[in-house]
């Protein structure tokens, strides 16, 4: 799959040098000129033996027509080589005379010589290469005509056909004429290989390509020679060098065209074996590197792979392609700077290509925790392509961590509209797929898994399992969407589900770090940080140069108070990733939890100076301020990353807090209303308006709130306990608060609110010794509760123990200076 949540790398070997007949093996790139000293003709130069740059090729093509040697053939190749080579401002205008001074030569040939089907075969060539496919193949079929037994012309148009007018069935018959003349054809072998291969036919490509190897010398040399002609101009060249070489080039060629046919098949050890061949017969075939370091990239030999990749860019260089796979290469070894360079040398070369753009985003946010870069990348392919599937899941997945899931899902819903336009899901979700329909299955599932995951973002469990069985509908082998529905049925408490979903997630990929990534990331979301940390340790344990790993591990032991151990999970994600901005972030958040206040500010300086305005790294210095007391600048911070990430309900909750704090219930219920608004499905966003419509004596619209948090999570205790004393307070329904306290009491046993509740119920019910004791049960748990001794204090006066009464309500106040006006509220006077 391209373009995973985490991660993406879609490797892809280019297609190789399509091929004429006998010089289809002539490298695509000249071999580096003579050395000091070493003389050659004007011609020589003309014709791409020395290496010399278009301009020298011209100039040197001008040298040897002027001399008035050439004559035939040969003064075709000058007129079509440097009609070629022509660049700068006229220089169409130049080519376009020289093809025509060109075919005017093998003109005048033909008509001198009209049964010579070798001129015919020559202005066909010509023909081929300014691109009138028509006339060349009725050229060749001329030859055909007037050389029945010769195979050259039918090979010729059996390429033409395929490279030029697509017509595979038709070039096919043309290979299979010739070697019905010529068994041992080397070249229609090839060829018929190379068109088996573009069908899809791999069995019968590979068959071909190892009759061609068979008809080989057992023992061939390396190429020897540094004169090697260009590709296209060796069709007309006579030149008795490169004959010399022609055996070796032929072997490597056709190595290379099997290694291809491998690579297709998946069959990587033998595709490198054959591209370690081209290699040796040819060693400045980079085309050879390109398909042997894809395979290694398969194999996750990434060592190897680099290295090739970079002898490739030494011997060709400018081609997007290597730098692409270079950069996937770097991207999994976790060299995140050296993947964002070749991503970017990629995308520079071919600026209309979406594709290093994706991967470029992929790096971003992954590696380097920077959304919006990331955000700019994936708006800039889909502005080059609005139907780019891949970026339309990994935009939608950055939005998610972004913690935008409604913008996640326009992206991911748009991900599969555009995928089910062009296949249903059976279609998709059938054995038999050739690659494209594959890699479209591929795409559209995964928009469904990541729909699942912001469905449960937005806490709609119920829509993210469809999304998640509608993906296993496509991928069935697919661990992801078993983990999504596992993390599904944890939130709806369906816990033997979730395990069973897990585990067979695991069955299918045991050793992929992503599984327990996945499943530790599903862990933290229902809060079990103790398996959350086990899991991430194992991916940890299988991918040790993963950032966001350490990111994921470090923020749960936050959970567990384990502060010291998440800065050195932190310290361990910089150390693969020095400007990773959410690893900075939460170094700085965790820092200032330890009120080390100065290496926290550092942190987030450091993250603002990489991504300016980045409202995680405001929300986290607004949190930082807070632990210092500085509410002011908290404030500010919060309004800060409210302007840069309006729908971020996080904000508001987080800023609600410090109005609650400062007695300002009114701003803090309309920041929860906002919240509210943003995340409907939210109990916490419900129990904190609770608590601010409580503070502001509204206990009815508490209750309301408290009672919807508890429709969305029914084990959300501390709204128990809330709704437990906000219905006593009201004493209209004194059964259902004392209901409500037992409840909570059971979901957790060691929390000294039921029994400070319960207590305040019995006061308001005159049942003052069962007020005693719910006191005496809360201080046992925790004895520094003013309220509890406020409580007992006041049931032991009623009970005529003024002495101990005045006791417990002394220290109460000292505790809590205004706890006599709070309980004067609750009715207790």
């Amino acid at each position: 799959m391209c373009g995973a949540a985490r991660f993406a790398a879609c490797a892809a070997v280019v297609a190789g040098a399509l091929g004429l007949a006998s010089p289809a093996w002539a490298q695509a790139k000249p071999a580096p000129g003579a050395k000091p000293g070493e003389a050659h003709s004007a011609f020589d130069v003309c014709k791409g033996l020395t290496g010399a740059s278009a301009a020298g090729k011209v100039a040197a093509c001008t040298e040897a027509i002027k001399e008035g040697k050439l004559a035939g053939g040969d003064l075709a190749l000058a007129y079509l080589t440097r009609g070629l080579s022509e660049t700068g401002q006229g220089s169409e205008a130049r080519a376009k005379a020289d093809y025509r001074s060109a075919l005017r030569v093998l003109n005048d040939l033909i008509l001198s010589a009209p049964l010579n089907p070798n001129y015919y075969i020559q202005r066909g060539v010509i023909y081929q290469t300014i691109g009138e496919a028509d006339r060349a193949i009725l050229d060749f079929s001329d030859a055909i005509r007037l050389a029945p037994n010769a195979t050259y012309p039918l090979i010729s148009r059996g390429v033409v056909l395929y490279t030029r007018k697509d017509n595979t069935q038709g070039a096919i018959a043309d290979f299979t004429a010739a070697l019905k003349i010529n068994p041992r054809e080397i070249s229609a072998y090839t060829n018929r290989g190379i068109v088996y291969r573009k069908r899809g036919e791999l069995d019968k490509a590979i068959a071909d390509f190892t009759s061609a190897i068979k008809l080989l010398p057992p023992k061939i040399e390396p190429v020897s020679t540094k004169l090697l002609p260009d590709a296209v101009t060796s069709q007309l060249s006579s030149d008795k060098q490169v004959a010399n070489d022609r055996l070796a080039l032929e072997a490597a060629f056709a190595h290379f065209q099997r290694g291809l046919a491998y690579y297709d098949k998946q069959e990587y050890d033998k595709a490198i074996a054959d591209f370690s061949e081209t290699i040796r017969l040819n060693p400045q075939d980079a085309g050879a590197f390109v398909g042997r370091g894809s395979s290694y990239l398969f194999k996750d030999e990434l060592k190897e792979a680099i290295a090739d990749f970079t002898e490739a860019a030494r011997l060709n260089p400018g081609q997007a392609f290597t730098h692409m796979q270079r950069g996937i290469a770097y991207h999994r070894t976790g060299d995140a700077n050296k993947a964002l360079e070749d991503y970017s040398e990629a995308h520079k070369l071919t600026p209309k290509d979406p594709a290093p753009l994706v991967n470029r985003g992929i790096v971003y946010y992954t590696k380097k925790g920077n959304f919006d870069a990331a955000i700019d990348d994936f708006d800039a392919a889909l502005k080059l392509n609005p139907k780019e599937i891949n970026a339309l899941v990994n935009r939608g997945v950055v939005y998610r961590q972004k913690n935008n899931p409604d913008r996640a899902i326009q992206d991911f819903k748009q991900a599969i509209d555009l995928g089910l336009q062009t296949a249903d899901i059976l279609q998709l979700a059938t054995k038999d797929r050739d690659p494209k329909l594959a890699q479209l299955a591929d795409q559209v599932a995964h928009a469904f898994y990541q729909r699942g995951m912001a469905l449960i973002d937005k806490q709609d469990y119920e829509a993210a399992l469809e999304d998640f069985g509608r993906a296993l509908q496509i991928t069935p082998k697919e661990s992801r969407p078993y983990l999504g529905r596992g993390a599904a049925y944890l939130k709806l408490d369906r816990v033997a589900d979730a395990l069973k979903d897990f585990d067979e997630a695991v069955k299918l990929s045991p050793e992929q770090p992503q599984v327990y990534f996945e499943r530790g990331t599903a862990f933290h979301r229902v809060e079990d940080y103790k398996r959350a940390i086990d899991d991430y340790s194992q991916s940890i344990r299988l991918d040790p140069k993963e950032p966001l790993a350490y990111i994921n591990r470090g923020m749960a032991e936050i959970f567990t108070g384990k502060v010291d151990d998440a800065i050195e999970d932190f310290d361990a994600a910089l150390k693969l990733s020095p400007d990773n901005v959410n690893a900075l972030i939460q170094r700085g958040f965790a820092f200032g939890l330890k009120k080390d206040f100065g290496q926290a500010f550092a942190d987030i300086r450091e993250a603002l100076k990489l991504a300016p305005d980045d409202p995680t790294a405001l929300f986290y210095r607004a949190q930082i301020e807070g632990f210092r007391g500085n509410i002011e600048r908290a404030l500010a911070d919060y309004r800060a990353a409210q302007v840069t990430d309006a729908v971020n309900p996080r904000i508001y909750a987080a800023r609600s807090n410090i109005y609650l704090g400062l007695g300002d219930y009114e701003s803090a219920i309309e920041d929860l209303d906002q919240a509210i608004k943003l995340r409907p499905r939210d109990p916490n966003y419900y129990l904190s308006r609770g608590i601010a419509y409580f503070s502001k004596g509204d206990y009815g619209k508490a209750i309301e709130d408290y009672s919807t948090a508890l429709d969305l999570d029914s084990k959300l205790y501390p709204a128990l306990n809330n709704r437990c004393i906000a219905r006593a307070v009201l004493a209209n329904d004194m059964a259902g608060a004392r209901a409500d306290c037992d409840s909570a009491q059971a979901l957790n046993p060691k929390d000294a609110f039921p029994y400070i509740n319960r207590g305040l119920i019995d006061l308001k019910q005159g049942q003052y010794a069962k007020a005693v004791a719910q006191y005496d049960a809360a201080l046992a748990i925790d004895p520094r509760r003013p309220r509890a001794y406020y409580g007992r204090g006041w049931a032991r006066i009623k009970l005529g123990d003024k002495v101990a009464g005045d006791a417990d309500i002394a220290r109460a106040k000292a505790l809590l200076p205004n706890v006599a006006e709070e309980f004067a509220h609750y009715g207790v006077r």
